[in-house]
């Protein structure tokens, strides 16, 4: 399968999967949380992590990684990265998690064809963080909670409701914007804004983050080091995975006395917080975050 061929298919997938979990998700929003909250984190972590775990490749090709001390010092640089952003957390949360939103924001807009407008791409790229605040803002602030204090909880999500009527309109105009250049992007810009606003805030997050965000990276990134074989690959992305899981394992009674829910949640999103600062460092320097700006689909 062509590559455009391949990125058009997934669009139409993933359309459809945004609307079957939107109205599955008003089916599960009566349900008991726990076990849903699991299947969640499983998702994220088996589906969505993964698309991380080829930064090794994209380190071997870059820094020409071809000894053990060589090996060593990219790891240990990567994991001290990803710490001081755990550090961060516990010495700033508020800033921690405001830095968070917004370099989600970049990252996601990433997803668009890089022909696709600046203004656009953002508004896309914010679209699965800002709007469900329009619609599921107690949601949002409870979210918030687990990371911050409730009053600045309750204060970031009153403003991201602000900011979601302010987004929607933009939403709107970037439809009409790409409706002639790329019906392609315009139908994944309307499946994510009405994944964000109508599912709820975790099962939305899930489905974006692990059948559009991971899934379409993995797309490019084969294309992307074409040259290295389809075992290593496949050995990149098992490896680092199970690494993720020990330290989760490893983290998990670190983390406050508190409701295992809340544990949960504070043990993905800090984890993917952590795991995005050095993901995006080195998508940049290995010339990929150019690369993918060139393509028009």
């Amino acid at each position: 399968m062509q590559p455009i061929r391949r990125t058009q298919f997934h669009s139409i997938f993933f359309s459809l999967l945004a609307l079957v979990a939107i109205v599955l998700s008003w089916q599960l929003s009566a349900m008991s949380q726990a076990p849903i909250l699991v299947i969640l984190v499983i998702l994220i972590t088996v589906l969505g992590v993964p698309h991380g775990a080829l930064d090794i490749l994209f380190a071997k090709e870059y820094w020409q990684l071809n000894s053990t001390k060589n090996w060593m010092s990219f790891l240990i640089g990567y994991s001290l990265l990803a710490c001081l952003v755990v550090g961060f957390w516990l010495w700033a949360p508020v800033l921690f998690f405001i830095g968070f939103i917004v370099i989600s924001i970049f990252h996601f807009a990433d997803d668009l064809p890089g022909k696709t407008p600046f203004i656009v791409r953002m508004l896309y790229g914010g679209a699965i963080v800002v709007l469900p605040a329009l619609l599921h803002q107690q949601q949002i602030a409870e979210l918030f909670s687990y990371f911050i204090t409730t009053q600045n909880a309750n204060n970031l999500a009153n403003i991201m409701h602000f900011l979601a009527f302010i987004w929607s309109a933009g939403i709107i105009a970037s439809y009409f914007v790409c409706l002639k250049a790329n019906k392609y992007t315009c139908l994944e810009i309307v499946s994510v804004s009405l994944l964000a606003l109508l599912a709820t805030p975790l099962v939305a997050f899930t489905i974006y983050f692990c059948a559009m965000h991971s899934a379409r990276h993995l797309f490019r990134s084969d294309i992307y080091l074409s040259s290295t074989t389809k075992k290593l690959k496949l050995t990149a992305l098992v490896f680092p995975t199970i690494f993720v899981f020990i330290a989760a394992a490893f983290c998990w009674p670190l983390l406050q006395n508190q409701a295992p829910n809340i544990k949960l949640i504070q043990l993905l999103f800090v984890t993917l917080a952590a795991l995005t600062v050095p993901h995006m460092l080195l998508l940049y320097l290995s010339g990929f975050t150019t690369w993918i700006k060139t393509l028009s689909n």
